[in-house]
């Protein structure tokens, strides 16, 4: 025996392992008449498995904005106004992974949600001619399904100072956006104070909302509901008219 014959035979490479699968017959060809194995086919599906929602839903993100203003009845004049001088401008900027149930149970933030070391107060330049500037009070925030952060704008330092966050409510809102972060423009919550037309929650539709949620509450939709009866009782009458 060569030696070429003895290290073929001493190292020859091991078989790949054979997958089988008893449950799955073998497939026969009619136009060769070999007998075809979906085992190798069917191992592979098999050893990776779709994901769980779990873990399609781990991942999913939205984010819901939230701007306040310190005065409700400037922001119900025709053009909302916020006085920064006298008042304060509050956005509310929050990520959750449960938009349904931040929806359903109520938006609701306090001093509780508050991390207190991370609270500061920042100046940016609004006319630096006259030494005035923008002060900033800037909150991080966490609650049992989100994260996120407030930042209270004024003129004013006092203002600054003695705002707390339980300064904010509903009736302050006068914008609002909750999106989904991992598409492109996919709203699925939005609020105008001045733009009634535009207030849709694509998620829950009529649900009324609690918490800091703008819309819709109990008084919008009651509200909503007697306008319709209103045109429906105008167009009534147009058709009475006419007879």
């Amino acid at each position: 025996m060569g030696l070429f014959d003895f290290m073929n035979r001493a190292f020859r490479p091991p078989h790949p392992r054979q997958v089988e699968v008893s449950s799955f017959p073998r497939l026969h060809s009619p136009h060769t008449g070999v007998v075809a194995s979906t085992d190798i086919v069917i191992a592979c599906h098999t050893q990776n498995p779709p994901p769980s929602y779990r873990e399609v839903t781990a991942t999913k993100l939205w984010k819901v904005d939230l701007w306040f203003g310190s005065d409700p009845d400037l922001l119900r004049e025709a053009i909302p106004q916020v006085k920064l001088n006298t008042g304060w401008q509050a956005h509310l900027e929050l990520f959750t992974t449960d938009i349904v149930g931040l929806m359903r149970e109520g938006l609701y933030v306090s001093q509780e949600n508050v991390i207190v070391q991370e609270s500061c107060l920042t100046l940016r330049p609004y006319q630096q001619e006259h030494k005035k500037y923008y002060y900033d009070r800037n909150f991080a925030l966490t609650g049992p399904s989100w994260k996120g952060k407030l930042v209270v704008t004024t003129l004013s330092c006092p203002i600054a100072t003695n705002f707390r966050v339980k300064h904010l409510s509903a009736d302050k809102v006068f914008r609002s956006y909750a999106s989904d972060v991992s598409k492109t423009q996919c709203w699925v919550y939005s609020f105008l104070i001045n733009k009634p037309e535009v207030n849709a929650n694509y998620i829950l539709d009529d649900t009324t909302l609690k918490g800091l949620w703008p819309w819709p509450r109990n008084g919008h939709i009651i509200q909503g509901v007697e306008q319709e009866r209103e045109q429906e009782r105008i167009k009534e009458g147009d058709i009475f008219d006419l007879l």
